[in-house]
């Protein structure tokens, strides 16, 4: 370490008259020197066996923390320290290390959450100045940066490892203040941003199953074989963040009992990009919002009957969100328009927000990884869509619910049964009840009991009058209201169908479910009561696609195999649980190459009521032409029925093959489910009705979906104006939705009597080249 000090001599000996004399202002002139410190640290890092933080009696530790070179034996850093006018300024710059954490442990468990390393060059220049919001006391900083680069992180779990590189983060700061202020319960140190910059890159998310080093995973041996996973060289695909930051974080001593901390968010977001990149985009060019709390969150070291956990309570807390410019597929493609949240959690009785964190996974994942019990109770809510300026609210979003997740990287036995992998009691992979692992980062849900609703929606304001038309949703699975119970899992790889993405499988089963098709603000509508829902997908993808040309690109969800059975016990009018049942319904799916597609861009301009390309065409054939402008969403449904050749079970002369297209509708039931006359259509499935090639089957049935917030034409229903144009045109949610196949065939139709066995009534039906078209626009009544 050295270190060049400004002398400034006030005195100088004198050689010849070994007096003391002062200097004139000539002499002090030809002095020269070199103002501030700088030191140069270099050294091989530093290392501990253990480092612990304890909170009322529990402790959370890392062992075998370190800190050294990214290479070689020695790290270096430079920091000069300097007064320039009003400021002392910090440079700060460091060559590339390594942070390692061995095992993150909780005092009195044997599981564990994992262990992480982290390669990072981190630089920095601070300029500080006294005195901090209130200008009086305090820490300011202006026209500063700190920056972290060149960093790759690997989170280890029983061996695996989820590597994310390519990562990057520059902060700008310039009026940000540190204080210490009076709030809460005691005294906070208060973090004011002022204009915070926050860019932020990561170039790719990865895996590494293969119990290598990731790092070293490519021997130094010439010729010797990459020990590293295949998975290595794909991505779940890259992030870019230009986050521009205000507000403030107010952090005070004591959690929600005892020690702790608490943290009070104030932070705002405005004018910033947000950007998802796969094959195409997902970019919202103008991303602002809100994220404040009250009360704030807590932090506290807490046990139970299970054992010790981290718990994190936010009995209040707000996140609103504006996705302004929103662009989805192709860079080139047509705007969304602005996607908004509002979120608004708030504790209410039993029904509280909280999660706490537990050492280990599932049960069958090794003893490292994360346990998560949550908890959550969303009040108030809203998503809107707006639309060429044009607004809608889903509104009066509510949920609530209770359950655990856990965490883990996985590894299926398909290669061999081994002390790494978890294959499950059911040696059959491809059954439903399968429950061994894949490959991949594996999300656990265990009784997942929950509930969601909305009132309805609004155009036009916040506070417009409710409508309906949220009853065509229906058709993607978005229900007005949900009662559910989740089990299952999803297990996530990198790379999709095409370069970067998700690849997927998951098994979910819902029971004690109820779902409404349509309902009125006092809970009464068409209902399914008493539902289960078993639904299995196998080499699924997700993709950001650009798209060929001439196409729009956008989200891909690719099911792959999938198969699913939906058994209503009471389809109900009225009451969600006393209402008049219509019988019971069950519908199971069989499908192969089935996707959804999402993009940005509506319907554009369109005729109503008739056919015709252009306004004046229209027109003549009696429409009505419509321009709803160049934003909004589109959407595209697949489904591809695979036909079953064999029936490997029966029961009362009904197939039960888990993998079977059906649609059993009970009635006059004297029991439960199967003691009543029932209708099957049984073992139906699609086909592309060509007579070279019967066996071809990849067109299926095609639902088209326009979604735009436009304006329409309604008629005055009853009075003296009654046939008259409402003025203005009132806005609406606007539906152009189009049904294609080109052949849909049913193995038979069968009628069931509980004692009497099953009858065909009609065999071989087919239909052929459908194309139904529609245009609905729900608009509020009054």
């Amino acid at each position: 370490m050295h270190r060049n000090l400004l002398l400034v001599p006030l005195l100088c000996f004198s050689l010849p008259s070994l007096a003391m004399q002062a200097l004139d202002d000539d002499s002090l002139a030809s002095v020269n020197g070199q103002s501030g410190i700088s030191m140069e640290i270099s050294g091989g890092g530093w290392s501990a066996g253990n480092v612990s933080y304890s909170e009322d009696g529990k402790t959370v530790a890392l062992k075998d923390v370190s800190n050294r070179p990214a290479s070689g034996s020695t790290a270096t850093s430079t920091t000069k320290i300097d007064v320039v006018g009003n400021q002392m300024v910090v440079e700060h710059k460091a060559s590339p290390q390594q942070l390692a954490v061995n095992n993150i442990e909780m005092a009195g468990s044997s599981k564990s959450f994992g262990s992480f390393r982290a390669f990072y060059t981190l630089g920095a220049t601070l300029k500080v100045k006294g005195g901090g919001a209130s200008g009086v006391s305090g820490i300011g900083l202006d026209d500063s940066k700190l920056s972290l680069t060149d960093v790759t992180f690997y989170y280890r779990d029983n061996g695996f490892d989820l590597i994310v590189n390519g990562m990057s983060f520059d902060a700008y700061l310039n009026a940000a203040y540190v204080d210490i202020v009076s709030g809460g319960s005691g005294k906070e140190i208060k973090l004011d941003l002022g204009n915070l910059r926050l860019v932020a890159n990561i170039g790719g998310i990865s895996l590494d199953l293969a119990h290598s080093d990731a790092v070293s995973g490519v021997p130094a041996t010439p010729g010797s074989p990459d020990t590293r996973d295949p998975n290595y060289s794909k991505s779940f695909g890259s992030l870019n963040l230009d986050l521009r930051l205000g507000g403030s974080l107010s952090i005070g001593s004591g959690g929600a009992s005892g020690q702790g901390i608490r943290i009070r968010p104030n932070l705002t977001i405005s004018n910033s990009l947000f950007q998802y990149q796969d094959e195409g985009v997902l970019r919202a060019e103008n991303f602002s919002g809100v994220l404040s709390s009250t009360n704030g969150l807590t932090f506290d070291l807490e046990s139970d009957g299970v054992g010790t956990y981290a718990q994190v309570k936010f009995p209040d807390l707000r996140l609103n969100a504006t996705l302004g410019g929103l662009i989805i597929g192709n860079a080139s493609n047509q705007k969304l328009g602005s996607l908004g949240i509002d979120l608004n959690f708030l504790d209410d009785g039993a029904k509280q927000n909280w999660l706490k964190l537990r050492p280990g996974g599932d049960p069958n994942s090794g003893l490292k990884g994360v346990t998560a019990d949550v908890s959550w109770n969303m009040v108030n809510s809203s998503v809107s869509l707006t639309d060429n300026g044009n607004s809608m609210w889903f509104s009066g979003l509510r949920t609530n619910g209770t359950g655990q997740i856990t965490l883990d990287l996985t590894k299926s036995c398909a290669a061999g049964a081994s002390t790494s992998c978890y294959a499950g009691t059911q040696s059959d992979m491809s059954k439903g009840n399968y429950n061994g692992h894949f490959d991949g980062l594996r999300l656990g849900l265990n009784n997942v009991k929950g509930s969601y609703s909305f009132d309805g929606l609004r155009v036009g304001t916040a506070n417009a009058p409710l409508q309906g038309g949220t009853e065509l949703l229906v058709l993607m699975e978005i229900f007005p209201a949900y009662d559910f119970t989740l089990n299952g899992q999803l297990t996530i790889q990198p790379g999709g169908n095409v370069g970067s993405g998700v690849r997927y499988n998951a098994d979910f089963y819902v029971t004690e479910a109820r779902a409404a098709i349509t309902v009125d603000e006092n809970g009464r509508g068409l209902w399914l009561s008493g539902t289960s829902y078993d639904m299995h997908f196998r080499d699924g993808t997700l993709d950001i696609a650009s798209g060929a040309a001439g196409e729009k690109g956008g989200v891909e969800l690719r099911k792959g195999t999938y198969w699913s059975k939906l058994d209503v016990s009471d389809v109900r009018w009225g009451d969600r649980a006393t209402g008049t049942s219509l019988g019971r319904i069950m519908l199971k799916r069989f499908e192969q190459g089935s996707s959804l597609a999402l993009s940005s861009g509506g319907a554009g301009a369109l005729c109503v009521g008739a056919s015709g390309g252009t306004a004046s065409a229209c027109g003549a054939a009696g429409g009505r032409w419509e321009d709803r402008g160049n934003e909004g969403v589109s959407v595209k449904l697949k489904s591809v029925f695979v036909r079953d050749t064999a029936v490997d079970t029966a029961v009362n002369g009904v197939a039960t093959d888990e993998k079977r297209n059906q649609v059993l509708w009970e009635t006059n039931r004297s029991g439960g489910n199967g003691t009543g006359a029932q209708l099957v259509i049984d073992n139906f499935s699609t086909s592309d009705g060509d007579p070279n090639n019967p066996n071809a089957n990849t067109y299926g049935v095609n639902a088209d979906l326009n979604l735009d917030v436009a304006p329409t034409k309604v008629k005055v229903k009853s009075g003296a104006n009654a046939g008259t144009n409402v003025t203005p045109d009132p806005l609406g949610f606007a539906v152009n939705g189009r049904i294609t196949f080109k052949e849909v065939n049913v193995d038979r139709l069968q009628n069931v009597h509980p004692t009497g066995g099953a009858v065909t009534a009609m065999y071989g039906i087919k239909a052929q080249n459908a194309d139904i078209r529609a245009n609905l626009t729900a608009t509020p009544i009054n």
